[in-house]
């Protein structure tokens, strides 16, 4: 079999949720792959940061003009014309609108629809374009492959698409990268109700804070700064919570996104200059630091597809805040603390709460450390190998 894959998405240099995903599929199926399938790698630029390093049967196809725009409308579309795969992979919902030979199975990945949900969450050129993909990929699409119960339901509602050609695939996490090796469950305290041990300080630690301007302790917020990520009512909800822990600060570690002067303009208001940190993107090898030094991680976004920064909360050993809806439920099962996203209220009731209560943050470690050994990128790879395999 002749697999070909959009791998345009994981080799971009400073990659958010999507292009980890795109990246982590490709390393896991390179283990995995039968050595008698043919694996292309379709890619814009030359591949680096390990994607380059490739089993022999897996091909770089570097298609490399035009070299910024319509990449996948026009140059990978006329390498699928004249040199067609048997089976399509594309992991981050984009595919060519121009006729595909027929003889090409295409698998999308979709990972949500929140752009349908909530337009006004998003820049109208994002609706306009990720609708207008979505209605090609219902079309042409003979699997779209989901991460979550949630967004399956979504996809279902929204886009009258057939259950039987949606298919569920959780997130995996990157185990090795986001632990906390200072936490010991030794027998006597696993039997006591699942204690941790408090976290030791380190260089690298250190280092880390310092070259972002923390200070601890602080609470902790990681992803792109936008509307949809509820940053105004988290943002609130510290304000509520630093009257009671008055040395809290807040970290919103990520990227600039739809309606960041918004925000700005909330923190300028309120005052909190000083005590809310936004650090801009954040170098990968520092992000484990950052998620092992918070307090707590808050994620009480309001639309996911499914959350993977619960997940990396959790195998950090900290405590998760997040929203008592789906997929946040889903993903976090019994080990998150919830609250109601659109609640400042609600939000600081569960910071104090978790703050001020050792046995119940010592429990949520607990039950963070114990959930995330249900997932893992291996476990995605594998699930996406088998349809693909069967398609």
């Amino acid at each position: 079999m002749k697999i070909g894959i959009d791998a345009s998405r994981a080799n971009k240099p400073n990659k958010t949720g999507t292009e980890w995903y795109s990246y982590h599929i490709i390393e896991e199926l390179k283990k995995i792959v039968n050595p008698d399938d043919r694996v292309l790698l379709y890619t814009n630029s030359v591949l680096t940061g390990g994607l380059e390093n490739l089993p022999t049967n897996f091909i770089e196809k570097d298609l490399a003009w035009p070299p910024k725009y319509l990449w996948t409308q026009i140059r990978l579309w006329w390498e699928l014309i004249v040199s067609p795969p048997d089976v399509l992979l594309v992991p981050a919902h984009t595919i060519p609108f121009l006729p595909l030979p027929k003889k090409i199975k295409v698998c999308v990945n979709v990972h949500d629809v929140g752009f349908k949900r909530s337009p006004e969450l998003y820049k109208p050129i994002q609706v306009w374009y990720h609708d207008l993909t979505m209605r090609r990929i219902k079309q042409r699409a003979d699997v779209i492959i989901t991460i979550s119960e949630f967004s399956k339901k979504e996809i279902i509602e929204l886009y009258q698409v057939p259950e039987n050609k949606i298919k569920v695939v959780y997130l995996g996490f990157d185990a090795e990268k986001y632990h906390r090796p200072s936490v010991i469950l030794n027998e006597a305290e696993r039997n006591e109700g699942s204690q941790v041990l408090p976290r030791d300080p380190s260089q690298a630690q250190d280092d880390v804070l310092k070259k972002y301007n923390i200070k601890q302790p602080y609470l902790l917020y990681v992803g792109r700064l936008e509307k949809k990520k509820n940053i105004a009512n988290m943002i609130a909800a510290f304000a509520l919570a630093k009257e009671e822990q008055h040395d809290l600060q807040l970290v919103l570690a990520g990227s600039s996104g739809h309606l960041f002067d918004e925000i700005k303009k909330i923190i300028t208001d309120n005052k909190l200059e000083n005590e809310v940190i936004i650090t801009g993107y954040v170098d990968q090898e520092d992000l484990p630091q950052l998620y092992s030094s918070a307090e707590i991680f808050l994620f009480p976004t309001l639309y996911e597809g499914f959350g993977l920064p619960i997940l990396e909360g959790m195998a950090s050993g900290v405590p998760v805040i997040t929203s008592n809806f789906a997929p946040h439920t889903e993903v976090g099962g019994d080990a998150a603390y919830y609250a109601d996203a659109y609640s400042p209220e609600s939000l600081a009731d569960g910071i104090i709460k978790i703050l001020t209560d050792v046995e119940l943050k010592q429990s949520l470690i607990a039950k963070g450390l114990a959930r995330v050994k249900e997932f893992s990128w291996r476990q995605t790879a594998e699930a996406i190998y088998k349809i693909i395999s069967i398609i």
